[in-house]
């Protein structure tokens, strides 16, 4: 497979798959959905931008505590901020996706480069790169994901320099001095855990010297050599640290504190986000410790975990009898480290993880190579026994291969998310794990309303940030709404995802508002409504009650419900107006209604615990709001009656 013929052939062919995705990354790059982390970072983008611009001056970025937005250095965010503003560019996110684009298309470079540089064979390259292609997690990402897609390749990249440095010394040369420098860089200017490069090299040079020794002794010995392999530590360090540093303001208020205060932070996040996890609702820093391990083990391709098994097992084998090259088990032991360790580390420290793998794609490229590999010496392994047999494990493989690919072709902008056949695909995910948390199925009713509008002055609500949308229509007025307390904002169409809701409610059925003219589906799951408000009682029910007018307000809240007998919100308000005219038993009949339709719902709890707390009876508000904390320990209402509560029974 070596011979000149076999290399020539194997590197065309990475090119021309290069050159092929590179197209359709450009293709696909203006059809790509906007994801409510766009809507976060690329205001704070523009924000640091004008700090530069500035001087200084303008410390918004600076000041960021409800999002801790400054402690990402965000440099690609920041890029197509500058860009946008120098260029004068309208469509900004067009922008955005054009740049995710050319970054996963570096992640595949260096991805192909690596497993090259680790099998010698340009075939494994060009598979590998495939291989991340299809793999929906990853490439359904690729455009608006502009923190963990860039990440992993700037770690991609520092992998592969870092085996090139391994494989000059002792006379490495300073192109691959500074491009490892520069990959260290650009990975920590995304996000701090890029300083792990730099363990991983010293790491590997320690290594390297304890399994050479005389290598070491060679070095030392020779004085130029050893004078220039000092001098490119020292350009490694100080361009890979301070260079990583230039574009990200809160960085550069202390260089050497507030760097490594940002790692401390991102190590862990604060932030608790609800998820659905194996049918329950939690925040996500109520999750298991198994939860990275079990999305990994339910998102990945069949390929992949396929061929890493295969891998191990011949990885093992090999090392326990030793016949397998030092050099070569060096390389591949690196790779493997690279994802055993970061996998291993986030377990061991308990990170605030959530939304999947996405926080840990750059686990997924070192994994995809060993696969590879491994699936390639299992098929020469069968060859050279029984070459019809090789047949068969090649279809087999190939056909696990491009398994997801149907699934991104007819999902597309929504390809990202996908769970393999080992849990029964997407159809029985859907109510069991947490689904489309990038709200990438709102492109689609987002358009749709906007030709329902037909130049109509509209007020459109959505449960998602994702506004920009409707930034060009000035007929449009955007309306932020949460999704089950929609009655209580005024609109004309929404568009709704059906995203972080209870899994009780999607389960059963119980979430389909009133008045719905499409609902948008992926792999047979609804993921987004689009809603025309038949008539505005609800809405004009709940104002009512908050004016005063209990009894109109009652009378239309009642009238709501016939129309909408799924709207738990409304027997909030209704058991709330209830109660305030006295009638009790009313208020008892509104809450049992609701708690039909989402026995989970928080108000409902605390609407309860309010009422049995103003009559005195502290005993039982205690309990109300006891198993109020047990379904939502993050409630602050809650906790802030159950501390009036505590203080009357004491």
């Amino acid at each position: 497979m070596n011979s000149p013929i076999h290399i020539l052939t194997g590197k065309s062919a990475f090119w021309a798959l290069m050159l092929l995705l590179a197209v359709a990354l450009a293709v696909l790059a203006p059809h790509a959905a906007v994801n409510v982390d766009e809507q976060l970072h690329y205001p704070h983008a523009k924000k640091v931008v004008n700090w530069y611009f500035s001087l200084g001056a303008d410390e918004s970025c600076l000041n960021t505590p409800n999002t801790n937005l400054k402690y990402y250095g965000q440099s690609v965010d920041n890029l197509t901020a500058l860009i946008n503003r120098a260029f004068r560019i309208e469509n900004e996110f067009l922008t955005r996706h054009f740049a995710g684009a050319f970054f996963f298309w570096l992640l595949l470079l260096f991805s192909g480069f690596l497993a090259h540089r680790i099998s010698e064979n340009w075939s494994v390259a060009v598979v590998s790169v495939l291989a991340l292609v299809f793999m929906p997690r990853l490439f359904g990402q690729a455009f608006g994901n502009l923190k963990d897609i860039p990440f992993a390749a700037g770690y991609m990249a520092g992998l592969y320099f870092i085996i090139r440095f391994l494989e000059e010394l002792p006379r490495v040369s300073w192109k691959t001095t500074v491009l490892l420098g520069l990959a260290i860089a650009f990975t920590v200017s995304v996000r701090a855990g890029g300083f792990i490069l730099f363990a991983y090299l010293g790491l590997s040079i320690i290594l390297y010297f304890v399994l050479k020794p005389f290598c070491l002794k060679q070095i030392v010995s020779t004085r130029p050599v050893f004078v220039r392999l000092l001098g490119q530590g020292a350009a490694i360090l100080l361009i890979g640290y301070f260079a990583g540093l230039l574009f990200w303001p809160y960085a550069l208020q202390n260089v050497f504190v507030h760097p490594v205060e940002s790692l401390r932070v991102m190590e862990h996040y604060k932030v608790s986000i609800r998820q659905i996890f194996e049918g329950e609702q939690l925040w996500s820093t109520q999750l298991p410790w198994y939860y990275l391990p079990k999305w990994l083990l339910i998102s990945t391709p069949l390929f992949v975990l396929g061929g890493i098994i295969v891998y191990l097992w011949q990885f093992v084998k090999q090392i326990f009898f030793k016949d397998k090259a030092l050099h070569q088990a060096l390389k591949e032991g690196f790779v493997l480290f690279a994802f055993v360790f970061p996998f291993f580390y986030v377990l061991a420290i308990g990170a605030n993880l959530y939304s999947g793998v996405r926080q840990m794609l750059f686990i997924l490229p070192p994994v995809t190579i060993l696969a590879v590999i491994g699936i390639s010496r299992l098929i020469k392994m069968v060859e050279k026994s029984n070459r019809k047999m090789s047949y068969a494990v090649y279809a087999f493989f190939f056909v696990l291969l491009v398994l997801p690919l149907k699934h991104q072709a007819v999902t597309f902008p929504v390809d990202y998310i996908y769970f393999n056949p080992l849990i029964g695909g997407n159809k029985n995910a859907w109510g069991e794990y947490e689904y489309d948390y990038y709200f990438h199925a709102v492109k689609s009713p987002a358009e749709d309303v906007i030709d329902m509008a037909n130049g109509e002055n509209v007020i459109v609500a959505m449960n998602c940030n994702l506004s920009n949308y409707f930034e060009r229509h000035s007929n449009i007025k955007y309306q932020y709404t949460r999704f089950l307390e929609r009655s209580s904002n005024d609109w004309d169409y929404a568009v709704f995802g059906v995203n972080y809701l209870h899994p009780f409610l999607l389960k059963n059925n119980n979430w389909t508002p009133s008045g719905v003219i499409k609902t948008y589906y992926h792999c047979g799951n609804p993921v987004a409504v689009l809603v025309k408000r038949p008539e505005k009682t609800d809405f004009q029910g709940i104002s009512e009650i908050k004016n005063g007018n209990l009894q109109h307000g009652t009378a239309l809240l009642e009238m709501a419900i016939k129309q909408e007998p799924n709207n738990v919100w409304l027997f909030v308000n209704l058991a709330k107006a209830k109660l305030a005219m006295g009638d009790v038993p009313g208020f008892e009949t509104a809450l049992n209604e609701g708690r039909k339709i989402h026995p989970y719902f928080e108000p409902l709890f605390l609407v309860k615990a309010t009422y049995l707390y103003s009559i005195g009876d502290y005993s039982k508000s205690f309990a109300e709001l006891t198993k109020l904390l047990a379904i939502n320990p993050r409630y602050l209402p809650a906790k802030r009656l159950l501390d009036d509560v505590k203080s009357k029974m004491n």
